[in-house]
């Protein structure tokens, strides 16, 4: 397994998450820039300075004088904002993501086979045993969570307890472990963290605007409507579109390097291709928020083909085909699977090819 490069995995996902706590302050400044700059661009600077009481820092009072300006009078709100919601991030992260998922806290007397299995695999590789919870739901899926000991989870759905046996169940709990292991969980949660921020901030700004057009209006008619509607607009915009440059931080390498662990543990890649077979029957739990749903074992793929450039998992298929290099038999176990996709029967028919290490 050493030519899978999981060490420095471990050690890119650590720099990762370091590079975006320190980035994100000087996005969201960015951020405000860009809309102040386009806002002053529409609607004339001057209405800009005096709606937010803004001092030219150039003295020109052009759109790129308002963007600065507003960086100069808003960064330390904007860095104690952060600050704020990263502390929020860190002593919460736990209740927001299973509160987010509806999962339930479980005990060794609640389920001892399930508490079994994730003991042992902590056993095997000298880890702590982290939490585990359930999501009651038909579907069938599971996920890690947390960023460090105290906060680390494994949650399942009740349908993946029903519907796989305990290899398979095993080789699921061993892929999530791998993610807790690599530090993917501390990246994900990073990133959902920094998502959401970016859409409080939106929605804060849309109130803040909408207040200031109607409690300072001028005698310009609909003047600061128009601002209101410009600035909140571009907001939301420039808003997803930061949300959807953030996964970009999430490699789809992730669930590879899972799947090579959950191998590397359970020394049995074929019950992880029966439980990925079973898994991509049902794996949609509908409740869940997209940005929670990227930590999932699976993902439905988007509809759309342009939409599947922005997917943070990559295809079953693939994922067998690898697997099939790291000793599994795709051709005997889809046989056993009922039910299986065409898409992996077409890809157990298939040539081997090099897999996402070369």
């Amino acid at each position: 397994m050493a030519l899978l490069g999981l060490t420095t995995y471990r050690q890119n996902n650590d720099i990762k998450s370091m590079v975006l706590l320190l980035l994100f302050p000087l996005l969201l400044l960015a951020l405000m820039g860009f809309i102040f700059f386009f806002a002053a661009a529409f609607a004339g600077p001057r209405e800009m300075f005096y709606t937010f009481d803004l001092y030219p820092v150039l003295g020109t009072q052009s759109p790129l004088d308002a963007a600065l300006s507003a960086i100069y009078a808003f960064w330390p709100a904007v860095i104690g904002i952060a600050a704020v919601w990263v502390l929020i991030g860190y002593f919460f992260n736990d209740w927001i993501i299973h509160r987010a998922t509806g999962a339930r806290a479980v005990t060794r007397q609640d389920q001892p086979e399930l508490y079994n299995l994730v003991e042992n695999l902590c056993i095997s590789r000298g880890l702590n045993v982290p939490k585990l919870y359930i999501v009651d739901s038909d579907a069938m899926n599971a996920y890690a969570s947390g960023i460090d000991d105290r906060s680390y989870a494994i949650t399942v759905t009740s349908g993946l307890l029903a519907a796989l046996d305990k290899d398979e169940l095993e080789a699921v709990l061993a892929h999530e472990l791998t993610h807790i292991m690599e530090r993917d969980t501390r990246v994900l949660i990073v990133t959902i963290v920094f998502v959401g921020m970016i859409s409080f901030l939106t929605q804060m700004l849309w109130r803040f605007i909408q207040v200031s057009s109607f409690t300072r209006r001028r005698g310009k008619s609909g003047g600061g409507m128009v601002i209101f509607l410009l600035v909140a607009a571009v907001a939301s915009a420039i808003g997803y579109l930061l949300a959807l440059l953030l996964r970009f931080a999430i490699s789809r390498r992730r669930e590879y390097q899972a799947d090579a662990g959950s191998v590397d543990l359970t020394k049995n890649p074929d019950a992880l291709i029966s439980a990925l077979l079973k898994i991509s029957r049902n794996p949609d739990v509908a409740h869940v928020p997209s940005e929670v749903r990227q930590m999932f074992i699976e993902a439905p793929p988007s509809s759309f083909a342009l939409a599947q450039l922005f997917d943070t998992h990559p295809p079953i298929a693939k994922r067998i085909a690898v697997l099939e290099q790291l000793g599994g038999h795709v051709k005997e176990v889809a046989a056993k699977a009922n039910g299986a996709s065409p898409a992996i029967e077409e890809q157990s028919n298939r040539p081997h090819s090099k897999g996402p290490w070369g």
